[in-house]
């Protein structure tokens, strides 16, 4: 489903592997399909469970690809970035990172454990008007299984 080899580009532009902001209990990664959600309109809508999961030890990244370099390296969602203090935004400049490119207006979600397994996905349009509502569902499962 995904490369883990392949480096993305941060809002720091900086290169960095899925190794590099996985959490003490793994990773979520969150792609985004081209004309998806601005980095910071993901940012600040999924930041109460984002905080969730991260007190768990699971990090939440958000992964564009190369041709939405303005939804996700705009001066707003970079900000939003750095309010949060940590990697969350990235780009897939070689297109390389999802084995297949997503869909337009869509999300791929994937958790991974440390030993960057996947343990869980889902796909999600969005043009369904309960895509929000879907991945609070899918993240509030992650929090679910962590805390037993």
């Amino acid at each position: 489903m995904i490369d883990v080899s392949v480096p993305l580009m941060s809002h720091n532009h900086l290169y960095r592997h899925v190794r590099d902001v996985m959490g003490a209990r793994g990773l979520i990664v969150v792609g985004i399909g081209k004309a998806g959600e601005r980095g910071f309109q993901m940012l600040y809508r999924f930041a109460d469970v984002c905080d969730r999961l991260e007190a768990c030890g699971i990090n939440v990244i958000f992964v564009y690809p190369k041709e939405s370099v303005r939804h996700v390296f705009d001066a707003t969602s970079i900000r939003g970035a750095h309010y949060r203090q940590k990697e969350c935004l990235f780009l897939d400049e070689g297109g390389r990172f999802f084995r297949r490119p997503l869909p337009a207006k869509s999300l791929r979600v994937v958790q991974l454990d440390n030993g960057v397994q996947s343990i869980a996905t889902t796909d999600l349009a969005l043009l369904d008007e309960t895509w929000d509502e879907l991945l609070r569902t899918f993240f509030a499962s992650v929090i679910g299984r962590c805390l037993h």
